[in-house]
C-alpha cells in the first residue's frame, strides 16, 4: 500500500507564495546565519583548555557541553518548525535570532561548569528555531531553479560550522579570554535578527484558527514513512562521526601546538567550499546513490586515518575527505526528507535535522568514551559507525525502490 502524501494545515496555499525572495540578497544572510548557529555547537572544542582552568573540572565535564547544546537543539527544531509555518518564517527566525542573543550571552557569563551545561540546553533550543525556519522558507520562497544551489549552500554551510567555528574560536581565544566567543556570537545574532528582517519577504502563515496541536500533527506522520527512517539514522550516525572525530582530536592530544591544530581544522574549508558546485552533477543522482557515494567517501578516509593518524599532513587531507563524503549526506538527506514529506516540508526537515543532531549528541560521547584508548581506536569505532550508515542507506534505498513500484 502506498503511504499517503502528508498533508499539513499549517503549510501556506500556493497563491501566498506569489512573492519570490531575491536570493542574491538571501543567501548570504542565510549562510552567515547558518554558520553562526550551528557553529555555537562546536565554538567550546577550542576552549576546552581554558574552560577546564576557569572551572576546575575533568574533560568529561567538558564533553557534555557540546552535547548539551546538540541535545537541545535537536529538541528545538521538532518544537519550533512546525510553528514556523503557523506564525511565519521570518517572525520565527528573527524571535530565535534575539532570543539567541540573550541566552548566548548568559553562556558566556556562566560561573561554573554546571550553570553553563544547563544554559547550553537551552541556547541549543532556542539556536534549534533557526535552521528549521530557513529551510522552509528555502523551500517556498527560492526560485524553484535556484532552490538546489542555495538548499547544498546552506545544508554545506551547517557543516562548515563544524571547522569554521573552531577556527574563530581557536583565534579568538590565543589573544582574549574564551568568554569573549560567546559575547561575540551574541552581537552577531542580535546584528543577524535585524538583517534577516530587511531581506526576508513578508510572511504568510496559515493555519492560525486551528488549534496548535494541528501544527504538530504531521510530525507522527513524517515519522511513519518507512523508507525515510534509515536514512534519517544514517543522517544521524554520519553527524556522530563529523563532532566525535574533532573532539576526539582535542581530548587525545593528537597534534601538539596552535598551529598545527588550526591547520588540521582549516583543511577541510576547500572541500566544504566546495560542495555547492557539486549541487548540480550530484542532482543526477538518486538521493540514495547521492548517500552511498558520500558514506564510502567518508568511510574510506576515516579507515585511512587509523592507519595514518601519526603524521598531522597525511590526517589534514584525510579529514578533508571526510568532510567531503559527510558534507554529501545532509543535503540529500534533508532533501529526501522534504520529497517524501509532500506538503509537510518543515515538519519533515526539522525531523531530519533532528535526527542529525540526536547523533551530533552522542559524537561526544562516543569520543570520550574511544579517545583516551588512542586515535586508532577512535577512528576505527567511527570508522564502525560508517559502515552502518551505508547498511541503513541501502535498505532505505530498498524500501524507497518498493514505495516506488507499489505507487506506479
Amino acid at each position: 500500500m502506498a503511504t499517503p502524501t502528508l498533508r499539513s494545515p499549517a503549510l501556506p496555499s500556493i497563491r501566498d507564495l506569489s512573492a519570490r525572495a531575491h536570493t542574491g540578497r538571501t543567501l548570504p544572510v542565510f549562510v552567515l546565519s547558518a554558520l553562526l548557529a550551528t557553529g555555537q555547537m562546536y565554538v567550546p572544542i577550542p576552549m576546552f583548555s581554558a574552560m577546564r582552568a576557569d572551572w576546575q573540572v575533568g574533560s568529561g565535564v567538558m564533553t557534555w557541553i557540546i552535547s548539551a547544546f546538540a541535545f537541545g537543539y535537536a529538541g528545538g527544531f521538532v518544537l519550533f518548525g512546525p510553528l514556523s509555518d503557523r506564525y511565519g518564517h521570518r517572525r520565527v527566525l528573527c524571535v530565535g535570532m534575539v532570543v539567541a542573543a540573550v541566552v548566548t550571552l548568559l553562556t558566556g557569563l556562566a560561573p561554573a561548569a554546571p550553570v553553563a551545561v544547563a544554559l547550553r540546553v537551552v541556547q541549543g533550543l532556542v539556536v534549534g528555531s533557526i535552521p528549521p525556519a530557513i529551510m522552509a522558507y528555502i523551500a517556498t520562497r527560492i526560485a524553484p531553479g535556484h532552490r538546489a544551489v542555495v538548499t547544498m549552500s546552506v545544508a554545506t554551510s551547517f557543516l562548515a560550522a563544524t571547522v569554521i567555528a573552531q577556527l574563530v574560536s581557536q583565534t579568538v581565544v590565543e589573544s582574549f579570554p574564551w568568554r569573549t566567543v560567546f559575547l561575540g556570537s551574541a552581537v552577531l545574532f542580535a546584528t543577524l535578527a535585524a538583517v534577516l528582517r530587511v531581506v526576508m519577504t513578508g510572511d504568510a502563515p496559515a493555519g492560525r484558527d486551528k488549534p496548535l496541536r494541528h501544527s504538530y500533527a504531521a510530525i507522527p506522520a513524517v515519522l511513519r514513512i518507512g523508507a525515510l527512517l534509515p536514512m534519517l539514522a544514517a543522517g544521524a550516525l554520519s553527524m556522530a562521526v563529523m563532532v566525535g572525530v574533532y573532539t576526539g582530536i582535542e581530548i587525545t592530544g593528537l597534534v601538539d601546538g596552535s598551529g598545527e591544530l588550526l591547520a588540521l581544522r582549516a583543511g577541510a574549508l576547500p572541500v566544504m567550499f566546495a560542495l555547492p558546485l557539486l549541487a548540480i552533477p550530484l542532482s543526477r543522482l538518486s538521493r540514495p546513490a547521492q548517500m552511498v557515494l558520500g558514506v564510502l567517501v567518508a568511510a574510506v578516509a576515516m579507515v585511512a586515518a587509523t592507519f595514518e593518524g601519526a603524521h598531522p599532513a597525511v590526517l589534514a587531507i584525510l579529514l578533508a575527505v571526510l568532510v567531503g563524503g559527510l558534507g554529501v549526506i545532509a543535503p540529500a538527506v534533508l532533501q529526501s526528507a522534504g520529497e517524501l514529506g509532500g506538503e509537510s516540508r518543515a515538519a519533515a526537515s526539522s525531523v531530519a535535522m533532528f535526527s542529525f543532531y540526536v547523533g551530533a549528541t552522542f559524537g561526544p560521547i562516543v569520543a570520550a568514551l574511544a579517545a583516551p584508548h588512542g586515535f586508532a581506536v577512535l577512528a576505527w569505532t567511527l570508522a564502525a559507525l560508517l559502515l552502518a550508515a551505508l547498511a541503513l542507506t541501502l535498505f532505505g534505498a530498498r524500501l524507497l525502490g518498493a514505495r516506488a513500484e507499489v505507487a506506479g
